[in-house]
């Protein structure tokens, strides 16, 4: 990974992100049938945070042993309360995908949380951080584009049902709030990455 440089990383990082994010929505939405699903959902997140506890924890011990450091290292209880918070937004999030793909396809789920980026924007306006008038640009087009794909002009309203966009829209509040919290407080705590992980 060295090799790639800074920035064949993030991109690297970042289309890796991409594929995951629409490959687990085509499963979560390839696996209803006749609109339910057939499993529990909260058993299915609740697997998927035992599957990534283990691999951090498996890292974070391999990490320690390497460097001699300790395992809690620079860890408190409001770190611990912080990442709590967190990962409860984060459950409730990775839940309700499950409910939004019951009742909307993934491309509409996808464009909704698009808007993640403007609700970030405002949520760190709000904190002291500028955005330059490009970025601000760039969030007021895609807002536009997003809901003019999603305006029915035969129905006078939008392509799905009210509780669609309603879910959708919590959905992309968390996932906003989320982002900001993990920039502005998560980030500022010297704890090893595997280490949070593990903790959330």
């Amino acid at each position: 990974m060295g090799e790639l440089g800074t920035y064949g990383q993030q991109v690297g990082s970042f289309l890796t992100l991409v594929v995951i994010q629409a490959s687990a929505m085509l499963l979560f939405k390839l696996c209803q049938v006749n609109g339910s699903y057939t499993f529990s959902p909260a058993s299915s997140v609740a697997l998927t945070e035992l599957c990534k506890l283990a691999l951090a924890l498996s890292m974070h011990w391999r990490d320690v042993r390497a460097t001699g450091k300790p395992f809690f290292e620079n860890v408190s209880p409001r770190i611990v309360l912080q990442y709590f918070g967190l990962s409860m937004l984060y459950t409730i999030n990775n839940t309700l995908s499950f409910w939004i793909l019951a009742v909307a396809d993934p491309g509409t789920m996808s464009l909704g949380k698009s808007l993640a980026p403007y609700l970030c924007a405002l949520l760190l306006r709000f904190s002291g951080q500028r955005l330059v008038p490009l970025q601000w640009v760039c969030v007021v087009i895609q807002c536009c584009a997003i809901a003019i794909v999603q305006y029915d002009v035969c129905k006078g309203g939008g392509v799905l049902p009210f509780k669609a966009y309603y879910l959708i829209g919590i959905a992309t509040a968390i996932t906003a709030v989320t982002s900001v919290w993990n920039q502005l407080v998560i980030k500022g705590f010297s704890v090893a990455v595997n280490l949070q992980n593990a903790i959330m």
